[in-house]
């Protein structure tokens, strides 16, 4: 026998299914000078009938098919999104990334025996801050702690004709700490909203603020040259991340030595974003003046217009006052860029800290020269913190020595 070829006919069976299908039957057909198999009238026939039966019934189930597993699908992403927005946003209850936290929630409460004022390191406009030792075993977020953390809780004050109000900056502080990565920015660990409390957890940082600092004789003395002009850099880096690597900007709009933290290392942590807003182009008016007396740029005073330059004004007056130990006050409208001398560093620095090498001390007088360009009034021609930033970077700085 001459065999040209095998070719595959499918014969549905009329009598066996599984699970309401055909079952195909395969058969070997030898083609002979491509002769097909049987192909009478009666078979034509009856395979038109089953094609029919075929389209009939496999159709509908295979659309049923595609349906349910495109309605799968949706569910499957909707839910991964639901998951994904509460975890960054969790209005009722406490959330620490992706974890509920309602047993750590518990544990701060029971550490800090209701919030008990011997716990309290520190309050601000907005809240108090509490110092809050976590057990080993305590879960943060997705990792259970192998020994004691210090964490930092502040508690948001709440006064009846201020929740409305406090609520939307509470969830306004926490979409801005939860999306913001840099050294120099407190970090967020997480956040509880309950009818009790509003409470937000921070990193710990041990030294406290720059505002205690230097105001205590033997803490300032601590804090030497170097490590000055190390905060001040370490400030305006911030800020520069704020202004210019965040989208939209970010202007913190409170930038106070109170809002400055301090690392055992003595790293400069900007903290408190409880009254920051993202710059939109078509809403920065804003019907009240909020800052701290002292360090608000002097044109809200007749125009409410924020822009991250007022920002630039404040951290001019951090930076005066992390070298000469105390607020500068009205100084701060009798010193120029353009006339300040080396030799009249002396009659601006902190007394309590010996005098600086001609080294450190040229250093200071640039950094001093940039301060007092931040300082101008015109907020037009104040530098950008990216500015600052880069000139600041470009400095030589001497290492720290712990």
């Amino acid at each position: 026998m001459n065999w040209r070829g095998l070719f595959l006919l499918a014969k549905f069976s009329r009598k066996r299914r599984w699970s309401g299908l055909p079952i195909i039957k395969i058969y070997l057909c030898e083609a002979s000078g491509l002769a097909l198999c049987s192909s009478s009238p009666s078979s034509r026939s009856s395979r038109s009938k089953q094609s029919q039966v075929i389209t009939l019934v496999v159709l509908p189930i295979l659309g049923s098919l595609v349906l349910f597993a495109g309605f799968a699908v949706f569910l499957w992403k909707r839910k991964k999104s639901s998951k994904h927005n509460t975890s960054e946003i969790d209005k009722s209850g406490f959330l620490l990334g992706n974890v509920d936290g309602k047993d750590l929630y518990k544990d701060i409460i029971e550490i800090t025996e209701n919030f008990d004022e011997k716990f309290c390191i520190g309050k601000g406009a907005y809240g108090s801050v509490y110092k809050i030792t976590l057990p080993r075993g305590v879960r943060i977020g997705e990792f259970q702690l192998p020994k004691e953390k210090i964490i930092a809780v502040k508690k948001i004050h709440q006064t009846e004709e201020e929740r409305l109000i406090d609520n939307q900056l509470f969830y306004y502080e926490i979409q801005t700490l939860s999306e913001i990565r840099h050294r120099n920015i407190m970090k967020l660990y997480g956040y509880c909203s309950t009818d009790q409390h509003r409470l937000i957890v921070c990193e710990y940082l041990e030294r406290g603020n720059l505002a205690v600092i230097l105001t205590h004789d033997a803490y300032a003395i601590e804090l030497d040259w170097i490590k000055r002009l190390n905060v001040i850099g370490d400030v305006a880096h911030a800020l520069s991340y704020l202004h210019h690597d965040c989208s939209p900007p970010i202007v913190h709009r409170d930038i106070t030595s109170n809002n400055v933290l301090l690392d055992s290392k003595f790293r400069a942590c900007v903290s408190d974003f409880g009254i920051a807003r993202i710059l939109k182009p078509d809403s920065s008016n804003w019907t009240m003046v909020v800052g701290t007396r002292g360090y608000i740029a002097p044109e809200l005073a007749y125009i409410m217009t924020v822009t991250e330059k007022c920002d630039v004004y404040s951290f001019g007056v951090v930076a005066l006052e992390v070298l000469m130990g105390a607020h500068p006050g009205d100084l701060i409208t009798s010193l120029s860029s353009s006339t300040i001398e080396l030799t009249l560093l002396n009659d601006i620095l902190d007394p309590r800290l010996s005098l600086p090498t001609i080294e450190v001390a040229s250093q200071i007088l640039t950094v001093v020269k940039i301060t007092l360009q931040c300082l101008e009034a015109n907020p037009l021609c104040r530098p950008t913190m990216q500015h600052v930033s880069q000139q600041l970077s470009a400095l030589w700085m001497p290492p720290i020595l712990n």
